[in-house]
């Protein structure tokens, strides 16, 4: 099985979890961790820190929302010392797919096909649809 960890900013990445669990039903073995206003940068690693070693005694991924932030630095500062895959830009399908197939794949297969499907999550539903 692979572990899941989101780490977003705000409750993102809670809110993401839950509502996938709308849809698919019960996630196990997935955390999340939301960076908030006026929160500590070191008071978030620590926390990333933490769920990364209880979450990575199996395979982990582990989800930012985006490039360059609080979040995605904190677990990139950990990738040094630790073994986890780290993909950042989550979305809702997404999610949901990996979520689904994470016990089919391997990890490597997971962000592949992560990367891959990432282009054909967003839709410019102008170009697909005729309103008259």
């Amino acid at each position: 099985m692979i572990n899941i960890l989101i780490v977003t900013h705000g409750n993102f990445g809670k809110e993401l979890l839950k509502s996938a669990e709308l849809v698919i039903g019960k996630i196990d073995n997935a955390e999340s961790i939301s960076f908030n206003k006026g929160e500590s940068y070191d008071e978030l690693v620590k926390c990333v820190e933490e769920a990364v070693e209880r979450l990575n005694k199996d395979d982990l991924i582990v989800f930012t929302d985006m490039y360059g932030g609080s979040p995605f630095n904190a677990v990139a500062k950990l990738m040094k010392n630790n073994n986890f895959y780290h993909l950042t830009g989550i979305n809702f399908p997404l999610f949901i797919d990996i979520a689904i197939n994470r016990t089919s794949y391997s990890i490597e297969e997971i962000a592949q096909k992560v990367i891959k499907n990432g282009k054909k999550s967003i839709v410019f539903v102008n170009e697909r649809f005729t309103f008259d």
